[in-house]
């Protein structure tokens, strides 16, 4: 099985060394932010004004970092730990996903009455590894095997908005054998033709700086974070490994310096899976003249906009006049939100 990824990995990064040339050795963020800057200079734009998602987020870490007379205002929703570009911050989102998904299979629980998949999060857990082992030896619609089943309820440990297709489609799998229905949820979460997208996101993340070496000491960490954290650790690893052999050369990440930065104001949720809280508190930590808006106790990934009032409100006065909450004493959040909420089943 490890030689199987391997040589699949290898090959995709031999085939976008083939594809890409000399471009592969020019997709850093720190050349990202570059372009971005000679985008305003052909604006003519003596300053800009900032929103970053996610990845977006250390992209405009970058940006504040080399341009900070450049930014306006800037709004970070679901901030990247730049201490761990990139190796480290996969290994700690595949911690964070392990207990996002706990609360989500405790949801399913809370809601047996709907989806009769078992009445505590334990069980549903147990379900799902029985299902996922099903699956190897069989899978649903000749499709959907272990892998692609994680990648389903990968989406779950994202957003809240996906909770209840997916449990249903999983209720409907259970209770019927319904493999149209899960291979359909699968083409439609797991974004499978994006390819382009895939290459460019190795592109950026096996040469913003060095992946370690060897092959062997990467898999013994990955085997020791799977043995507490077995949900996503193999999916998170094998999907990044082609940068274990990437062709273009890594760089050196830029070191983020908040001090000549504008007032920038930081959104997390709690329990955010792909971009950890703790990113968050170290960003508020180095531009000293940010705040942080707490979404308390969720597990939504950069929900920014989502409707939750006292998170957009935020937003909007502060992008129209500059205004941030009061920065409090200690290494906390400065204003505390509701998270994007959790659905509630409407059908039984």
């Amino acid at each position: 099985m490890i030689r199987t990824w391997q040589a699949r990995a290898d090959g995709y990064a031999a085939a976008c060394a083939a594809k890409g040339g000399p471009l592969l050795s020019h997709l850093t963020t720190e050349d990202a932010a570059k372009d971005l800057d000679t985008i305003r200079e052909a604006l003519r734009a003596k300053q800009i004004s900032y929103y970053g998602f996610s990845y977006g987020t250390y992209l405009g870490q970058v940006y504040a970092t080399l341009f900070p007379q450049n930014l306006r205002r800037a709004v970070f929703d679901g901030v990247v730990d730049h201490r761990g570009v990139w190796y480290q911050d996969n290994l700690d989102q595949d911690v964070a996903f392990e207990k996002t998904i706990q609360v989500y299979f405790d949801w399913i629980a809370k809601n047996d009455a709907v989806y009769h998949l078992g009445n505590s999060g334990d069980d549903v857990e147990r379900l799902y590894y029985s299902e996922r082992d099903l699956l190897r030896a069989k899978p649903a619609g000749g499709k959907i095997g272990p892998s692609e089943w994680t990648d389903i309820f990968l989406q779950a440990g994202y957003y809240v908005s996906g909770w209840e297709k997916i449990a249903s489609t999983f209720a409907k799998w259970v209770h019927s054998r319904d493999a149209a229905a899960l291979t359909a949820l699968y083409d439609d979460t797991a974004s499978v033709d994006d390819d382009n997208g895939y290459a460019i996101y190795l592109g950026v993340q096996c040469t913003d700086t060095a992946w370690p070496q060897p092959v062997g000491k990467v898999l013994a960490e990955n085997e020791r974070v799977a043995r507490t954290a077995p949900f996503e650790t193999w999916g998170n690893a094998w999907y990044n490994a082609p940068c274990q052999t990437w062709k273009a050369p890594a760089r050196t990440p830029v070191a983020i310096s908040g001090a000549a930065a504008p007032p920038i104001l930081l959104i997390s949720e709690t329990l955010d899976a792909a971009t950890p809280y703790p990113g968050a508190l170290e960003a508020r930590r180095l531009f000293g003249h940010s705040a942080l808006v707490e979404g308390v106790g969720g597990t939504t990934h950069a929900g920014s906009l989502s409707g939750v009032t006292c998170t957009d409100d935020t937003i909007a006065a502060y992008l129209a006049t500059g205004a941030l909450p009061m920065r409090v004493p200690g290494d906390r959040s400065d204003k505390q939100c509701p998270a994007v909420p959790q659905p509630t089943p409407k059908t039984p």
